[in-house]
């Protein structure tokens, strides 16, 4: 079932469905007051609409969606977000060897990326060479990483002089299409600007 064709509708199933996942026992009340205002006829009116086929349908769908991202997505962003604060360029490289298998000094090679483990090419984003064949290896910004996870898990101070708290879970509260376009921002998270040159082997 697509987005509903009456656009109230579309909001009070969307509503609805984030005021029960977040635990609130009025949530067909307060979803249908956000949507058409109070009044005294709310909770009947609220009552019909949400037992109507269509929204029923729509309902139980963003549901659906809905505890597919919550009981993965979460977890499994942080995880991919924790991988890119913690990659570390050297870990991309291996010494070279001589034809006797002897380590030739100060010179490296990149390894073999498509052996790389998970952790290791989640943090990848780009592998260039320059005119020498030599490799210049780009991860994506651990600064902004390790920014998302620190207000992520609370870590952050308020402000000198503000009063409301910025230490919040910044997935708390989200949407399914907030969290899924979340998690397509993650996706495309931004290059640092980490470069190493190393000589081929």
């Amino acid at each position: 079932m697509s987005t509903l064709r009456n656009p109230q509708w579309e909001l009070f199933a969307r509503e609805l469905v984030e005021l029960e996942l977040a635990g609130d026992k009025s949530a067909r009340l307060k979803a249908y007051e956000k949507v058409y205002g109070p009044g005294s006829s709310a909770m009947h009116n609220a009552r019909r609409l949400a037992n109507r086929l269509e929204v029923k349908g729509r309902i139980r769908q963003l549901f659906a969606e809905a505890l597919e991202y919550r009981d993965v997505r979460v977890a499994s962003v942080v995880t991919r977000i924790d991988r890119v604060g913690r990659a570390n360029l050297a870990d991309f490289f291996e010494p070279t060897l001589d034809a006797e298998g002897k380590r030739i000094p100060g010179s490296y090679r990149l390894k073999d990326i498509t052996v790389l483990p998970r952790e290791l090419s989640e943090a990848l984003h780009s592998i260039e060479w320059d005119d020498l064949g030599r490799p210049k290896v780009k991860l994506h910004d651990k600064n902004q990483a390790n920014f998302t996870l620190l207000k992520h898990f609370g870590g952050l101070p308020e402000e000198p002089g503000d009063h409301r708290s910025v230490t919040m879970n910044i997935f708390a509260g989200l949407s399914v299409d907030d969290q899924r376009a979340l998690a397509e921002a993650l996706e495309a998270l931004p290059a640092g600007t980490a470069v190493v040159d190393s000589e081929a082997a």
